[in-house]
């Protein structure tokens, strides 16, 4: 398996990790907002305050998690044949787990969990084997849940293949919450239904703050395609052009990253009960219907969402910065950034919704 892949499964174990503490019943968020002591300093009452346009607050954000794990990970990584330079062997396994083991404090996050299937993952050396691997992934989350969200896994898993940086985001989040919770059974169908929306609704997924994330080839488009070239002398030969402009690299890095946001909000939404069931009202509307000025709290709620999201992604770069498959594959690069920053996006919307929580009450 190539070291940039090797890493990119680290990133998502330590973080599946860090969401299943967060899952799980008083769970721990590593990130945190830091607001003054006195009256006016309280985030509900800068909110209702119409002359603060900007929260005063700090952000308090363990970002060595992230840093820690993949730094000992390129130190236990063997060094690499030069016949066959950045691949893991499968005779340089045992000891690369047993050294990120031990320089880890023995806590390997998910890892413990589904070892078996990560270590295979790691030792992969063809896209036969790997792809076999991560089909033993989605059997392993599927495992407990019942017969109708199991259907949901199998369904996700077909809505986004196997490749690796879009099967980890699912298999990760799932597993986490199988570790935090003790019903989850709704997020498989939250990621299923999340998903296409994404690929077949023209407004794509929205998210709980009323933001779409929307396919940039929705399947309209194929349609105006084909028609531009119905003029030509061979339309099949340039229907196959016009189709490989649109999925060119920049769409498949778009697609990457929107899949992996959606599969994170929709999965993070559901386990922590942002959204509401069965009509009854989510921790993100129980909020809103309380607050006096809901433009203004979308705004911050967004913004320090994307705060913590770019504090995680550079976290990543800084982790990854000596590997230089992160810099020449932009694919690789954007499954590790775009599920670090998804992450704590939703990390950091949770702790701007428990503080405004603790403020109003509820």
């Amino acid at each position: 398996m190539a070291t940039q892949d090797a890493i990119l499964t680290m990133i998502h174990d330590t973080l599946g990790q860090v969401l299943a503490d967060a899952f799980a019943p008083g769970g721990a968020n590593p990130i945190s907002i830091i607001v003054g002591k006195g009256k006016d300093d309280a985030l509900l009452s800068q909110l209702e305050d119409p002359k603060t346009d900007v929260p005063r607050m700090s952000l308090s954000f363990a970002a060595d998690i992230l840093t820690t794990s993949v730094s000992v990970l390129l130190g236990a990584l063997p060094t690499p044949d030069p016949g066959r330079p950045h691949i893991v062997g499968i005779n340089d396994l045992s000891q690369l787990l047993q050294k990120v083991r031990q320089d880890l404090g023995n806590r390997l996050g998910l890892f413990e969990q589904q070892l078996a299937s990560l270590s295979d993952l790691i030792a992969a050396r063809d896209p036969a084997h790997l792809g076999a691997v991560i089909g033993t992934l989605f059997e392993n989350v599927a495992r407990d849940i019942g017969d109708d969200p199991k259907n949901s896994v199998t369904r996700v898993q077909q809505l986004i293949g196997n490749d690796l940086g879009a099967a980890l985001p699912f298999t990760t989040v799932l597993g986490a919450a199988k570790q935090g919770l003790k019903n989850v059974e709704g997020i498989p169908k939250s990621v299923e239904r999340a998903l296409l929306q994404y690929f077949f609704t023209v407004s794509g997924y929205m998210t709980v703050d009323g933001e779409s994330v929307v396919s940039p080839v929705h399947i309209s488009d194929l349609g105006s395609a084909l028609a531009k070239v119905t003029g030509g002398a061979d339309p099949a030969a340039g229907a196959l052009q016009s189709l490989k402009g649109l999925f060119s690299k920049t769409t498949a890095e778009r697609y990457l990253r929107d899949t992996t946001r959606v599969i994170v909000e929709s999965a993070y939404d559901a386990g922590r009960g942002f959204r509401g069931v069965d009509g009854q009202p989510g921790v993100y509307d129980a909020v809103v219907a309380k607050l006096t000025n809901r433009n203004k709290f979308v705004a911050w709620f967004r913004g320090f969402s994307s705060m913590t999201e770019s504090a995680s992604m550079r976290a990543v770069e800084i982790g990854t910065q000596g590997v230089s498959e992160f810099q020449t594959n932009p694919l690789i690069a954007a499954a590790a950034g775009s599920f670090a920053g998804s992450v704590a996006r939703k990390l950091g919307q949770d702790s701007f919704l428990a503080l405004l929580r603790k403020d109003l009450g509820i």
